[in-house]
């Protein structure tokens, strides 16, 4: 669906010339001819972009970003201004009160439309994110932007190592640190994780407009954003410089407020981002977690098992043995000492079980007071000997009420089974063969229980898996 463009200038003959123009691009457009149509619009038909002649007949075009920023519902539209006023006053006006940026009448059409493009891209992954939110989500993010304390760190980047950029002596409390193209080019500068990447204008010069989707495209600079510092004559590729993915552009000779202006906006942008992505990162860590014990979940752990099974089939791994671990007489805790006991009980077996396992175990709470544990590569002693050992760990020291004095003696049975390359040719569906082998170790757990309890068993896998190697 085409972008939707809100289009407000006081002239009719400018907006229809706005309008051919953004038709022919393919975008929708939406026309106001003043401030307040134009903030019910924006409110109400909530736009991609608004694109804003500064002199309209109730507001003038900074006081309506202001009032645009300042309403939730329209915070987050990317705003331009133009103006056939283009003195530096009006310049860092339209910035001070929020607007991405301003552009001088006549509009140049091929840099309009790049801006455009520079900022729906970066918008609609904002939109996107939004989409995803929760009040958990919301509260980790607003915590997440807290942490990052506000501030930012501009690293300088170079052409080559030791060589002056020309901007240095010119603007030396723009950036705090200097990197070297090769060096960031190379990962060598894996200890330095700057806010902005501020390109000389030497770089562009020297290595042409690519360097700047070279960098987009590199893992440890693809999430950092570029502003690259233009000689002004070269105005002619500005519009393929923010294509390429440069997030704006400061020209020669530099205006060393307007340039703090637009690092400071690129800044705030960059820690919404990172922070938004944390909170996303936190949120499907908990999705994956249960709540209780911190151990990964029934849902996780089937995801987790079905990797294994595929990596198993493809020889990536040996095989894997899966124990399910259940508490003995556990409904006993919950009738005599009350829930919150039985809580505290199995949040210490997590722990307890936890400590006796590799980094690449999986273990998680299956259900209730049951246990689902995952060992790749294991063969059947190992597997024999995680099981004993588990088992010890569990029943090992009592465990204190923290609402009385008393203490109690928790065991659990365990079934084992195998999956190994001997299942390769098992074409069943991968959902069957996790429900296959959950089974069989759950069957083994059921005659550890019918067996006296607090035991070790096997199932049909891991005795074949033995008598083989018999």
């Amino acid at each position: 669906m085409p972008s939707k463009i809100l289009v407000v200038d006081d002239l009719s003959l400018s907006r229809i010339i706005l309008r051919a123009r953004l038709s022919s691009a393919c975008y929708d457009t939406i026309l106001a001819p003043d401030a307040r149509t134009a903030l019910e619009l924006a409110r109400r038909c909530q736009p991609d972009l608004v694109l804003m002649d500064c002199a309209l007949p109730d507001l003038d075009g900074p006081d309506v970003c202001k009032i645009l920023r300042a309403d939730p519902m329209t915070a987050h539209i990317p705003v331009i201004l133009f103006s056939a006023n283009s003195g530096r006053d009006m310049r860092l006006r339209a910035l001070a009160t929020g607007a991405d940026d301003f552009l001088a009448k006549p509009l140049d059409e091929g840099y309009l439309l790049s801006r455009l493009r520079a900022l729906l891209r970066r918008s609609a992954v904002g939109q996107e994110l939004r989409g995803h939110m929760t009040p958990a989500l919301r509260a980790h993010l607003l915590d997440a932007v807290a942490k990052s304390g506000g501030g930012g760190n501009v690293a300088l980047v170079r052409a080559a190592p030791g060589e002056a950029a020309s901007i240095n002596s010119d603007a030396p409390d723009l950036f705090q640190t200097t990197l070297d193209l090769p060096r960031l080019l190379n990962n060598a500068a894996t200890d330095m994780r700057p806010d902005v990447l501020l390109l000389a204008p030497e770089i562009i010069s020297l290595h042409g407009v690519h360097i700047i989707s070279e960098l987009r495209s590199r893992p440890q600079t693809r999430h950092i954003p570029i502003v690259a510092v233009m000689p002004a004559d070269r105005r002619d590729i500005c519009g393929m410089v923010l294509d390429l993915g440069a997030e704006d552009i400061l020209f020669l000779p530099l205006d060393l407020p307007e340039a703090r202006m637009r690092l400071d906006m690129v800044i705030t942008r960059k820690i919404w981002a990172d922070a938004m992505r944390d909170a996303l990162d936190a949120e499907l860590h908990l999705a994956s977690r249960d709540p209780l014990t911190g151990l990964f979940n029934r849902r996780h752990a089937r995801s987790r098992l079905s990797e294994l099974i595929v990596a198993t089939a493809r020889d990536e791994i040996s095989g894997f043995a899966l124990l399910l671990i259940d508490l003995d007489n556990f409904k006993r805790v919950n009738d005599t000492f009350g829930h919150l006991a039985g809580d505290d009980v199995l949040t210490e077996v997590g722990q307890r079980m936890r400590a006796a396992l590799r980094p690449d175990d999986l273990l998680a709470r299956y259900g209730g007071e049951e246990f689902l544990l995952a060992l790749p590569n294991v063969g059947s002693k190992d597997a024999h000997r995680m099981a004993e050992r588990i088992r010890h760990q569990i029943e090992g020291l009592d465990y204190r009420v923290k609402q009385g004095s008393s203490t109690l003696h928790v065991t659990a049975s365990i079934g084992v089974t195998l999956h190994d390359t001997s299942h390769a040719c098992d074409k069943a569906p991968i959902a069957h063969r996790i429900d296959s082998i959950i089974d069989q170790a759950d069957q083994a757990m059921r005659m550890a229980k019918s067996s006296g309890r607090n035991r070790v068993s096997f199932g049909r896998a891991m005795m074949a898996t033995s008598l083989r190697a018999v």
